[in-house]
């Protein structure tokens, strides 16, 4: 059965709908412009009775009803907060920040990707004590201090020290482009091939710390970081030595290497 609804129902059920839109507004949250926005830092927005209304990042806006709020913006190593933000019925009060720094370390695989290495930040006086840690790609709001940062990209990491954070600056911090190398490694018995018989496991160089695995019949191909490494093959043909290691292998950014193991 279909229920009609009076015309004047529908008017009002309209009318309330506009009104209620009407009673939003809008807080926008300004951190330096371009340069702050997308950090991931978020500001909680609190109402008079003390309990969170919202959060919102730089470059952002939330709807919130009317009234007046504070804001609380967290800072690694600080706090900025904003009283008395008022917000009135279809406007938007924006709240400018611009007394923070700003960071973010840029890395790019020769894809043109972030590869996502971890990033420790760690204060650049003595005992120097870590500060924070996030991603690469990833940008964060600072309060002003002077800091090292390193990342933990291949071989053996890359580091920045005494790194200024200024008022109303951003830390950028770049680096090359970082490119897998190629290494192939044939097994060799009596001047033959046997890679359908052996298993070789590639090692960072002096560690137990797995990089690749390749089982028997299989090609022995890998793609690693540069950096060193062990290469251990095991022989299962029965003939020839049933181990063998060789060990301080050097790989270079974006090269290829193949590798001949004799197991006679």
């Amino acid at each position: 059965m279909r229920v009609r609804t009076p015309l004047s129902i529908t008017l009002l059920l309209a009318l309330a709908g506009m009104v209620g839109a009407a009673e939003t507004g809008n807080l926008r949250l300004d951190v330096l412009g371009d340069i702050g926005a997308g950090a991931q830092n978020a500001a909680r927005i609190i109402g008079t009775d003390g309990k969170v209304a919202a959060e919102v990042h730089a470059g952002s806006s939330v709807a919130l009803a009317p009234g007046d709020y504070k804001m609380v913006l967290p800072l690694v190593g600080g706090t900025i907060t904003k009283d008395d933000i008022r917000i009135e019925p279809g406007r938007t009060r924006t709240v400018m920040i611009d007394n923070a720094a700003v960071m973010e370390v840029i890395v790019k695989d020769r894809h043109g990707k972030d590869p996502g290495f971890g990033v420790t930040v760690t204060s650049s006086s003595p005992p120097h004590s870590k500060i924070t840690s996030f991603n690469t790609g990833e940008k964060f709001l600072f309060a002003p201090m002077l800091v090292d940062v390193h990342v933990d990209a291949p071989p053996q990491g890359y580091d920045w020290s005494a790194v200024a954070l200024k008022p109303g600056q951003r830390a950028r911090l770049s680096m090359g482009e970082v490119v897998p190398a190629e290494l192939d490694v044939q097994t060799m018995l009596h001047q033959a091939p046997i890679d359908h018989n052996t298993h070789v496991i590639v090692f960072r160089a002096g560690t137990q710390s797995r990089a690749g695995d390749s089982p028997p019949g299989t090609p022995h191909q890998f793609k690693l970081d540069p950096g060193d490494y062990d290469v251990y093959v095991e022989n299962g043909s029965g003939s020839g030595r049933p181990t063998a290691t060789v060990s301080g292998i050097h790989l270079e950014s974006g090269t290829k290497l193949e590798k001949t193991v004799p197991m006679d």
